[in-house]
């Protein structure tokens, strides 16, 4: 196995986002209607943030009601994006090793990291199942 191989060739490129104004239940749609857990958060194209299934969950009415036009209207009246968000992810490049996204990973209570160029751009995202998958598949 080959710690030293670059994120950029485990990322998933080009990842869905929204954008920091979005309605929330945008990101419950998407996150439904997608394989994914993790959204990034764009603001003006810059990343801000990250929002994943749980976060989103921790605020819905899902197990309660059962009406998904109900719930949407209010997830939007009472959230913003902003507001059920994490703020200022720790981010990895796409140069950096498979050892150093590990590590991070490993530090933190998330599992996916967006992943930047060189410029601070968001080009992919990276989660502890591609690296699961990495580390099986070069076993």
């Amino acid at each position: 196995m080959n710690w030293s191989t670059q994120v950029r060739h485990l990322m998933t490129r080009d990842p869905v986002s929204v954008d920091v104004n979005d309605a929330p239940s945008r990101l419950r749609d998407i996150l439904t209607e997608n394989p994914f857990h993790h959204l990034p958060v764009l603001d003006g194209g810059k990343l801000v943030g990250v929002v994943s299934s749980v976060d989103l969950a921790k605020v819905s009415l899902g197990a309660w009601v059962h009406d998904t036009e109900t719930e949407a209207a209010w997830l939007d009246r009472q959230f913003t994006v902003s507001t059920v968000m994490t703020w200022e992810p720790e981010c990895v490049r796409e140069g950096d090793t498979v050892l150093r996204a590990a590590e991070v990973l490993a530090g933190g209570g998330f599992h996916a990291l967006p992943v930047l160029d060189e410029g601070g751009a968001l080009v992919g995202m990276l989660t502890s199942t591609d690296l699961l998958r990495w580390m099986v598949q070069n076993r």
